[in-house]
């Protein structure tokens, strides 16, 4: 995002590069971000987001913000791809021999 943007949906806009908002992860957590999670694909949110933002998202981690919460979003959004497993075994997993 534009650090500082008054309108985050104008600044989204504008970094959109070709994509639309529907192929847009979002995360937010106050209201000034309302807007901009309504018009994303999937609107995520921290554990300690405002109620406002909470009954706007799409999925809400378990973690609050600052404690992982990117890394939260960015699992389940693998995982929904099918590409979680072949990334862990690819990192983790050294050849033999």
């Amino acid at each position: 995002m534009i650090q500082g943007a008054a309108d985050k949906l104008a600044a989204m806009e504008e970094l959109l590069n070709g994509l639309t908002p529907e192929q847009v992860c979002y995360v937010g957590d106050d209201l000034p971000d309302v807007p901009v999670l309504r018009a994303a694909g999937l609107a995520a949110c921290p554990a300690d987001a405002v109620s406002e933002v909470k009954d706007v998202a799409h999925f809400i981690t378990n973690t609050p913000g600052g404690r992982g919460v990117i890394r939260e979003i960015i699992e389940v959004i693998l995982k929904a791809q099918g590409r979680w497993n072949g990334l862990i075994s690819d990192a983790f997993i050294a050849p033999a021999g």
